[in-house]
């Protein structure tokens, strides 16, 4: 770390998005220990504005402060002379999870106007938490041009999937009665779900909520039961998720008055049956497998078992084929 401030920030980062919250949580504390309690560092302008964009970033204590982390950034940007989408992203997503619609939205609308100083996710990321806002009001054209822009951002950045996006065009062919459209998109936001963890709390919270809404509008209690646990299992980490915490709530009461489970499926494999889908088409076995995810033999053999009962079928082999029907594996 001593010397390599860049280094750590960004091994954070790649481990945040690649679903390895331990290991962005390891890297961070060492970030935060260099800029606040290493007094004898010489002053690195660009280190400490990205240290500080880390803090926003993974939302460790809540958003109330990552809204004050990314309002921080803006002057460590500026005095290092440098300008990112990712840090008006910041501020419009803070003060929307803090309940202010108005001034998240218009640093949103910053952000997506700086594409040209950041990459394409973060971007898309604004695009369509505006779209999120736009829905909230009831604008429904609004929030439809929105994720446009956002799917042509990606297709020119060769991006297949982004999480939110994909969350967001559920609610909207929902919206547009495109069921089919709205189950093509569930299939490809539970792809991607096991990659978002506690590392990045408010977008993995927010996910999985706006999947609950789509969830219960397809009938699919199972599904949206199994996102409920993975969000509350979110919160006991993070609980300083501002409106989110109160929109868990309401789901959650909603589903507490629902009678049935509907029969697990194939929505209801969980983040962690996820993760070890796509290692059950390679030549490794359980125990190597167990061994490849830092888990018991035991722990993978359970949710290998698992995914056979909600895929209904018998074997490895059948569950992988199975899997590749439903679009959940490529190939």
């Amino acid at each position: 770390m001593e010397g390599h401030p860049i280094a750590a920030i960004y091994a954070s980062l790649i481990a945040a998005v690649a679903g390895r919250p331990a290991e962005a949580e390891r890297w961070a504390d060492a970030v935060d220990r260099w800029l606040d309690q290493d007094t004898s560092r010489p002053a690195d302008p660009a280190a400490e504005a990205q240290a500080t964009a880390l803090r926003f970033t993974l939302c460790r204590d809540g958003v109330e402060q990552m809204r004050a982390d990314a309002d921080e950034a803006v002057h460590r940007y500026a005095a290092a002379g440098m300008v990112a989408a990712a840090v008006p992203n910041a501020q419009g997503v803070a003060r929307v999870l803090c309940g202010d619609l108005d001034g998240g939205d218009a640093f949103l609308e910053d952000a997506v106007s700086l594409s040209d100083h950041g990459a394409p996710d973060v971007v898309v990321r604004a695009l369509a938490q505006r779209a999120l806002v736009a829905m909230e009001r009831h604008r429904w054209d609004q929030a439809e041009a929105l994720a446009s822009q956002a799917r042509s951002v990606l297709d020119r950045a060769g991006i297949e999937k982004f999480s939110l996006l994909c969350a967001v065009q559920a609610r909207l062919a929902l919206h547009r009665g495109d069921l089919p459209a709205a189950r093509r998109e569930l299939v490809s936001a539970q792809e991607l779900r096991p990659l978002l963890t506690y590392a990045v709390p408010h977008l993995a919270i927010q996910f999985r909520i706006e999947l609950i809404r789509v969830h219960l509008a397809l009938s699919d209690l199972a599904g949206a039961r199994t996102l409920m646990r993975e969000v509350d299992e979110l919160l006991q980490r993070r609980p300083k998720m501002g409106v989110l915490a109160g929109q868990a709530g309401e789901l959650r009461a909603r589903l507490s008055r629902q009678r049935g489970s509907g029969g697990p499926g194939a929505s209801a494999l969980t983040a962690a049956e996820l993760r070890l889908l796509p290692l059950l088409t390679t030549h490794l076995s359980i125990p190597e497998i167990a061994a490849e995810q830092f888990v018991s033999p035991s722990t993978t053999k359970t949710h290998a078992v698992a995914i056979y009962r909600k895929l209904g079928v018998s074997t490895r082999t059948q569950a992988v084929t199975r899997a590749r029907e439903l679009g959940l594996l490529d190939g």
